[in-house]
């Protein structure tokens, strides 16, 4: 299990899930079993997602909340540092960890949101008293809680790490679109306007000259193509004779690439 890699692999649809998904989605990373006073369900219940509840009750965040999951409410022990939790905190908008106990596993998961997540979009709780934790984690901003309390400080960090998120997101759609030639950013809009006709239509070297009407059309395509690609924003769909014993292909926009058409066009994907 590599992190970078797996952040490197996973990245570009994780933030296109972000970007289009309709509700905020939030990581917990807690203990699961009971200790002392420490009831896992309990916290989960009247405290995590009564945040999520009150934030939503707030408002002014750009969509709800949707209901906090922890790695068991998908079927597994969670008791490993998997690859498949690493890509669930990296596809969250928010990661929220409780840090009571100082649990190896949400310590590890911790780790590894930081490396992956801006710290705002990281919230850290625990039950316990601050003095109680490493001083290395204390000194980041950690929430106090009891069993039933401190919900709306929590409801308020969460609604504080959705308009990080969405401020970031406009940073990082914003600095794709600076790093592409115009040529490239009208190649996409066009694509966009032939999926709206038909969702089978794609990107291929016959579009040129309706793309780019006049000279080095061809030559004019290829570049923006190799650039649209680089960028992760379009994907080669290549069939072995699929045409009468023929090849063929088009290309066509990734999730990442209509995440971007949506958000500077508003054109969503068609349905087939």
């Amino acid at each position: 299990m590599n992190p970078d890699r797996i952040y490197r692999q996973y990245r570009d649809d994780a933030l296109a899930g972000q970007i289009t998904a309709s509700k905020y989605t939030t990581f917990v990373a807690m203990p699961f079993g009971e200790q002392f006073s420490y009831r896992s369900r309990e916290v989960y219940r009247e405290v995590v997602c009564k945040a999520a509840e009150r934030a939503n009750e707030k408002g002014g965040t750009r969509r709800n909340f949707d209901q906090p999951t922890r790695v068991d409410e998908r079927g597994g022990t969670a008791r490993v540092l998997s690859e498949e939790i690493i890509v669930k905190i990296l596809e969250s908008h928010i990661f929220l960890a409780d840090l009571t106990f100082e649990n190896t596993n949400v310590l590890l998961e911790t780790g590894v949101a930081f490396g992956m997540k801006p710290n705002p979009q990281i919230i850290l709780i625990t039950q316990g008293k601050l003095s109680d934790l490493s001083f290395n984690i204390r000194n980041n901003n950690v929430l106090e809680y009891n069993s039933g309390g401190s919900v709306d400080a929590i409801a308020n960090a969460l609604i504080q790490a959705a308009g990080s998120f969405d401020a970031d997101q406009e940073k990082y759609i914003s600095a794709i679109t600076r790093r592409l030639t115009p040529d490239a950013i009208i190649c996409l809009k066009r694509y966009a306007e032939f999926q709206q006709e038909h969702w089978a239509n794609s990107l291929h070297a016959e579009n040129a000259g309706i793309i780019f009407p006049g000279d080095r059309a061809y030559e004019r395509f290829e570049a923006c193509s190799r650039d649209l690609l680089h960028a992760g924003l379009i994907w080669t769909d290549w069939k072995v004779k699929a045409i009468n014993g023929n090849d063929a292909f088009g290309m066509h926009a990734t999730d990442l690439g209509w995440a971007v058409i949506g958000h500077l066009w508003n054109l969503t994907k068609p349905s087939r």
